[in-house]
């Protein structure tokens, strides 16, 4: 029986990727793959689905509720992130950015992640959405839910009306811990902005591809933190697109 030095030496001479430091034809990296099923929209024709990447003529989100999948307990909102927030500051759009930590939020004047059976929005409902970044810009993930005001919403005495942008204003960590005290979060991947994809197309906007993580829950929150937010449309292709708001987060009309 030949030595493991005889061996050795054998490789040494007949096969070059013995040398150290040199190994052997590898295969190559297997294309990464989502963790959830692509978003599939509320008005997607059925057909070939979209890559999951790059730009999309087609709405994939927002999707129905009730048919993504419930995401695995370790995709609820970072926590690393949540103990390094302090508060925000509203930025030129009227959202709350926090920028210690990279994160945005704002919240829609309606619900845009419904599910496949209703018919209509709910009066005193909207949906927060938070976008935390990942390592491709065009992929961030998206952290939300419905939400509705706890308790009475007054308005603040001299605070701002309607769409008005209080840019400037500070805004609460609070907002995120919110978003992150959801028990069970609803997810989907490589979907789109939730903007009507006629807008994002005609903006060129149309390749970021989020991955949503939506809580399954409504959320009750203290709307004088949203106060200083600007609501957004909220736009439901399933309940004919961008309607009338039907939630202002505590803000005087």
């Amino acid at each position: 029986m030949r030595s493991l030095a005889a061996l050795t030496v054998l490789c040494l001479a007949l096969v070059p990727s013995c040398k150290k430091g040199e190994s052997g034809p590898t295969s190559p990296a297997p294309a990464q793959t989502s963790s959830y099923a692509m978003c599939g929209g509320q008005k997607l024709a059925a057909g070939s689905p979209p890559p999951q990447s790059g730009p999309v003529s087609v709405q994939l989100a927002p999707a129905f509720l009730d048919q993504m999948s419930a995401c695995r307990p370790e995709q609820g909102f970072p926590a690393d992130l949540l103990a390094k927030a302090g508060d925000g500051v509203i930025n030129a759009k009227g959202d709350c950015e926090f920028a210690s930590i990279g994160v945005s939020c704002h919240y829609h004047a309606g619900s845009e992640f419904i599910t496949s059976s209703t018919t209509q929005q709910t009066q005193g409902q909207g949906e927060l959405h938070c976008i935390v970044p990942s390592a491709d810009p065009k992929s961030p993930s998206v952290y939300g839910g419905h939400v509705v005001c706890s308790g009475a919403s007054t308005p603040a005495a001299g605070g701002p009306h309607g769409h008005e942008i209080a840019a400037g204003a500070a805004c609460s960590a609070e907002i995120l811990s919110r978003v992150s005290s959801c028990q069970a979060f609803r997810c989907c991947d490589d979907g789109t902005l939730t903007n009507p994809i006629a807008d994002l197309v005609r903006e060129g906007r149309n390749d970021v591809r989020p991955d949503f993580r939506i809580c399954n829950d409504t959320l009750p929150i203290d709307c004088a933190l949203l106060a200083p937010l600007t609501p957004h449309d909220a736009n439901s292709p399933a309940l004919g697109g961008v309607g009338a708001p039907v939630f202002n987060g505590g803000r005087a009309p």
